[in-house]
């Protein structure tokens, strides 16, 4: 460990080696066609790359701050993940990753305190209300589905898609 008035520049080189380091395992797991070390990694880099701008900034988040980013760092990075995955976007990426999302930047108006009212409140208030609007809308759908079934197709997955990275062309 450095002494007390070298600890910000330490911490300053080793984001930037943790930087280099998750680039560059994303990069190979590109080249090795691994789409799980490319999210892993992805994710990894990427809040490397953000602690970084925060220790350069001098910004002290705590953690309670700074969960429901990593959250939505996780839901924007499945998206590409699922393309790698794929060779196209399939509805077993897209739905989560939109989930996700929407989770954390629900959750990340709380944690820094847009919405001045405290979680548990909150739910304890409006729970009730969001399961009853959300059954209302899943029965609302269905008899739709039912009415207009040419206008709301099923979604068919092609279940003996393979994984690709690179089209044939490539």
């Amino acid at each position: 460990m450095p002494p007390a008035g070298q600890i910000a520049p330490y911490h300053f080189a080793l984001n930037c080696v943790l930087v280099l380091i998750t680039a560059a395992i994303v990069y190979f797991s590109v080249l090795l066609k691994k789409p799980a070390l490319f999210y892993i990694f992805a994710n990894f880099c990427i809040l490397s790359l953000l602690s970084l701008i925060l220790n350069a900034n001098s910004v002290t988040f705590q953690f309670e701050q700074f969960w429901p980013m990593v959250i939505v760092i996780f839901g924007v990075t499945l998206l590409p993940m699922g393309r790698f995955h794929y060779k196209k976007f399939k509805t077993i990426y897209v739905i989560p990753s939109i989930a996700l999302t929407a989770l954390g930047v629900f959750f990340l108006l709380f944690a820094l305190k847009i919405i001045k009212v405290h979680l548990r409140e909150f739910f304890s208030r409006f729970m009730p209300l969001i399961l009853i609007a959300g059954g209302i809308t899943l029965i609302a759908l269905y008899y739709a589905r039912q009415k207009a079934k040419d206008k709301f197709p099923m979604i068919q997955e092609d279940e003996d898609d393979e994984p690709l990275l690179f089209s044939e062309e490539d």
